[in-house]
């Protein structure tokens, strides 16, 4: 699974990636400073692909964006 940040321009920033070997039992929380983004109009993508022989499933449950 890929994370990025698609600036106004639609640039793509990567913030981070995880494959199997990054599995982990039950939820992990993961968190991003963004301040560098403060003040544009961003978007937050996730995206995933895997091949038909070694299925990984990646489930995001909750997002959230703090301005603290």
């Amino acid at each position: 699974m890929t994370t990025v940040v698609l600036d106004p321009s639609g640039t793509a920033y990567p913030l981070a990636t995880w494959s199997s070997t990054d599995a982990a039992h039950g939820f992990t929380l993961r968190t991003f400073d963004l301040s560098a983004c403060a003040g544009q109009t961003v978007t937050l993508r996730f995206s995933e692909t895997e091949d038909s022989s070694l299925q990984t499933s990646f489930v995001i449950d909750d997002a959230s964006l703090s301005t603290s």
